[in-house]
């Protein structure tokens, strides 16, 4: 699987970033020492686009560390399936449908980093998931907005996943966002 680099994203923060683009259809798991990737025994059972994403998402992140500095770092996952980044860095990984990106910083310039990349929902999408995704006190909030901007709901859920990512590294709890 070719991983390359993708430049359609301009981040508005200036913490280091990487992006690239893959196709999962093309991924064998010898890709994994190809690029020098670690692969957890949990992701051995996984499905193919499963792999490819957590291989893109930690190839990205190293080259994140790589522009921090650090070299030779595998990006492991917790038991709770979070990255574990170097002790003096923060940083978030996010993939979706063929593009994943990394953004990392040292710790002591912030205090947490959420990303998230969506592929825009279908309206029947929108309309089936919003008590999954909104609080029944987001409803008044979510009508005026989706006034205002096409796929209101995709929006909120990438809201939501960035700040559960910034909040999840210092608060190591699941919230209802």
């Amino acid at each position: 699987m070719e991983l390359s680099p993708y430049t359609q994203f301009t981040p508005y923060l200036s913490h280091s970033t990487f992006c690239c683009k893959f196709d999962s259809n093309h991924f064998i798991d010898s890709d994994f020492s190809s690029y020098q990737i670690f692969s957890p025994l949990q992701l051995q059972k996984a499905v193919t686009k499963r792999k490819a994403e957590y291989l893109a998402g930690r190839f990205c992140a190293k080259k994140v560390l790589n522009a921090l500095g650090i070299f030779s770092f595998d990006i492991l996952s917790g038991n709770d399936r979070a990255p574990i980044w170097p002790d003096k860095v923060i940083g978030s990984i996010t993939h979706t449908q063929g593009i994943a990106m990394a953004m990392a910083s040292q710790r002591t310039d912030i205090a947490g980093i959420g990303i998230d990349i969506e592929q825009l929902m279908s309206a029947k999408q929108e309309r089936e998931l919003q008590e999954q995704i909104l609080h029944p006190n987001d409803y008044p909030q979510f009508r005026l907005f989706a006034e205002q901007v096409s796929h209101p709901l995709t929006i909120i859920f990438s809201a939501k996943e960035s700040i559960f990512k910034a909040l999840y590294a210092s608060v190591k709890q699941f919230f209802w966002l």
